[in-house]
């Protein structure tokens, strides 16, 4: 019975610290080909689906412009990543890739 009941608890511990994820893309350019491919990544945090933050998707594009020493992107392709523990906390991840010309 106590080796049931440790088991039991167990498997809820593990399943209470893992973390859903959803994922959601789409793209903001029109693929237009060459050029060398550049990446960048901008995370954040929420509470309660109440405070996700506004600025991701602009941070992250900013952050991937800063990579282009042309500023000439095409073929930009963004993915949204979300972790969620508990339903109370929420980590944001948006990453950016596209094409440097």
């Amino acid at each position: 019975m106590i080796k049931r009941l440790s088991q039991v608890l167990a498997a809820a511990a593990c399943l209470s610290l893992s973390a859903c994820v959803m994922l959601n893309s789409s793209s903001i350019s029109e693929s237009s080909g060459g050029g060398s491919p550049v990446m960048a990544e901008y995370s954040d945090y929420g509470i309660l689906h109440l405070t996700a933050p506004s600025t991701l998707t602009a941070n992250a594009n900013s952050a991937l412009a800063g990579k282009c020493q042309s500023g000439q992107l095409s073929d930009v392709q963004t993915e949204l990543a979300t972790r969620e523990w508990f339903g109370i906390v929420q980590y944001y991840t948006v990453t950016v890739n596209g094409n440097c010309k």
